[in-house]
Parts: structure tokens; C-alpha cells; sequence
């Protein structure tokens, strides 16, 4: 099987990758890579990388071209406020953003996707091969909730399942019944700090998604450095979007949490 990984920062590329060789042994995977971006550690996880800085879309469009390879996963995020600067766009990405009257990543991204598959280029949904890793339901760690807990997690699930259709952001922070934060371009755990600094230990932090989230570019993740700050603010909870929200390392994110006493929660929307 020959598939490709479009890569971006953190570990989930990483993750990805190892999945595929564990589930396809005979897989052979090619990895388009962000300087900045990507962690060069996923040079051991795939078979042939290709390095370019943000905005090199031709340079991109030519190597994957090249490899000959038609089925590839977008995994990973690049820092929106790289995206949002413009910097280092070359005249094909300028040229495919010039009547965009926004450039939120998700936008981006979008008409990215579109450039490429005009070129014959298939994307697949990024948790085809990381389904083990999907939040599930229920409490995942065993641990046991207090009331004043379940009661800021039925009112935090509330006001997530409508916060996420405004596509601002996929994370919220609430205590006693009160939203303490929203997440907005500062990302998930610069969110988690401001919420920490406005109402201090055990607050509940909600991680959903959209319900016209395109899952071939754009899934929520958590990972152990997120748990490690959780553990820091001394959080009351963690609620993740059943089925939708990974969990890097999931195992291990599952025994530390138990270990810190976090409760985490798989959770549907409240439609």
C-alpha cells in the first residue's frame, strides 16, 4: 500500500505513521514535511520525506506529484499565526486565496485540499487509521465524579455543543456553573491557562468539534503535554467529544490521568 501523510507540527504525523506500518506492514509511506513545522523524528516513521517552507504550494503540488502516490492524510496542525501572517506564500497559494475575504485555517485549507485534488490527488478522512485512538464514552480512566463535577459537565457539554458551530474555537473552560474561557486563536492550552488564571484549580476543560468538521485536514486532538498542564492547574475534569477528539498515546494519557486523579470524559453533543 502506498500512502502519503501531508505533516504538520506536534505528534500526531508521528503517530500516524507508526499506525499505518503497524497495521500495513508492507506499506510504504511518503511524507510531505514543513520546515518549522514538522518534527524531524518522523524521518524514521516514513520511507521517503520532502521539506518545504510554508506557502511553497507548487513545490508541493511537483513532489507529490512525483511519488506517485494517490491516496494521502493531512496530520497535524500548522501554527495559524504563521498561516495568518501571509509570509512566504509563493504565486500559486497567493493566486488560489486572492478573492478570500478570510484566511481562518480551516479556509485555507479547504481550497489547499481542492488545488491538489484538481491535480489528482486523493485526501482521506486523518482518523481512518487512528480509530483505537478516538475518545470514547463514558469515563475512560475509571476514576469517579463528584456532583458539583457531573454538574459543570452537563453544563459545560450545553454550551459547547452550540460555542462550536460559531467556528471560532474547540475548547471552553467552566467552574461552578459559569463559562471562565473560550478558546480563540491562542490554541487549546494557552486557553487552559488564561482559564486557570481566572478561576484557579478545578475547572472542567471541553474539547468538541464542529459538526461540519472536515476530518481530512482539521481533528481535535489532546496529548500528554496537554494532561501534563491539566495536572499543573490541578483540573477538575477533562470532556472530549466521543468519536471525534484523539488522544495521542492514548494508553499512557489514559494511566497518567488515573494516576493524577483527571477524570476524562467521552461526551456526544447536546443537539
Amino acid at each position: 500500500m502506498k500512502i502519503g501523510i501531508i505533516a504538520g507540527n506536534r505528534r500526531l504525523p508521528i503517530l500516524l505513521a507508526k499506525s499505518i506500518k503497524d497495521q500495513f506492514a508492507d506499506s510504504k509511506i511518503t511524507a510531505i514535511c514543513i520546515r518549522g513545522e514538522t518534527s524531524v523524528q518522523i524521518k524514521r516513521y516514513v520511507d521517503k520525506s520532502f521539506w518545504f517552507n510554508i506557502g511553497e504550494l507548487r513545490k508541493v503540488k511537483q513532489a507529490i506529484q512525483e511519488s506517485n502516490t494517490r491516496d494521502w492524510v493531512m496530520a497535524g496542525q500548522i501554527n495559524p499565526l504563521r498561516v495568518f501572517s501571509r509570509r512566504g506564500w509563493d504565486s500559486d497559494l497567493t493566486a488560489l486565496m486572492k478573492d478570500v475575504k478570510d484566511i481562518r485555517p480551516h479556509t485555507i485549507f479547504d481550497r489547499v485540499i481542492l488545488y491538489l485534488e484538481e491535480a489528482g490527488v486523493s485526501f482521506l478522512d486523518s482518523t481512518r487509521y487512528l480509530q483505537k485512538n478516538l475518545a470514547s464514552s463514558g469515563i475512560m480512566n475509571g476514576l469517579s465524579l463528584t456532583d458539583k463535577l457531573r454538574t459543570d459537565i452537563d453544563f459545560g457539554v450545553g454550551i459547547i455543543s452550540r460555542f462550536v458551530e460559531l467556528d471560532v474555537g474547540q475548547t471552553i473552560i467552566v467552574k461552578a456553573k459559569s463559562v471562565i474561557a473560550l478558546e480563540s486563536l491562542e490554541g487549546t492550552d494557552n486557553t487552559i491557562k488564561r482559564g486557570f488564571s481566572l478561576a484557579r484549580k478545578g475547572c472542567t476543560v471541553l474539547k468538541f468539534s464542529k459538526s461540519s468538521q472536515d476530518l481530512r485536514f482539521d481533528v481535535p486532538v489532546v496529548g500528554i503535554s496537554t494532561l501534563k498542564l491539566l495536572k499543573k492547574i490541578c483540573a477538575g475534569s477533562l470532556v472530549l467529544e466521543t468519536g471525534k477528539v484523539l488522544i495521542l498515546d492514548k494508553e499512557k494519557f489514559l494511566s497518567l490521568s488515573n494516576r493524577w486523579k483527571i477524570p476524562i470524559i467521552g461526551s456526544e453533543k447536546i443537539i
